[in-house]
């Protein structure tokens, strides 16, 4: 969610802000090993947005989504997207750990992850912000979905 009045620390971005978060291999395919944007549809119609980025370093993939409408919501799609993502990453690109920060007050995404099997990290503010760096909300949380077992947990987590 973005801008006012929930979330005024956080504006909708410009059309040059949204340019320069994404770039052209988000669209064009050439760098999947970094990131890419999908168009999420549901009979033919354009209902949202999901994509990517891979942090190599650090082994994760950071995603994001985004619904076009509220009429698009309450309908399972935006779980399911994810859901989708997630399997792609791990069948292509061998990714095992996904994460999402959204706002704590957006209850409704929060619940949206859980259905697609992402969980609250359960790390401090400041492990979360040492592993994955600063969120973009004051009140940002870490859900996580790991697949398969291979990962190390992150401090404070059980192995899974």
């Amino acid at each position: 969610m973005m801008g006012p009045p929930e979330f005024a620390e956080n504006p909708v971005p410009t059309w040059d802000e949204f340019c320069t978060d994404y770039q052209d291999f988000f669209f064009d395919e050439s760098l999947p090993e970094v990131g890419r944007s999908f168009v999420i549809e549901h009979n033919g119609e354009a209902i949202g947005h999901t994509n990517y980025q891979i942090d190599a370093q650090r082994s994760f993939a950071e995603l994001d989504i985004w619904m076009r409408d509220s009429s698009c919501t309450d309908h399972g799609w935006g779980s399911e997207a994810l859901r989708l993502l997630c399997d792609h990453l791990h069948a292509t690109l061998g990714i095992r750990e996904m994460i999402l920060r959204p706002s704590a007050r957006n209850m409704r995404a929060i619940r949206s992850y859980e259905k697609a099997g992402f969980a609250r990290a359960s790390m401090s503010d400041e492990e979360t912000s040492k592993r994955y760096g600063p969120g973009e909300y004051r009140d940002t949380v870490v859900m996580r979905r790991v697949i398969g077992s291979t990962l190390a947990p992150t401090a404070g987590e059980p192995a899974r």
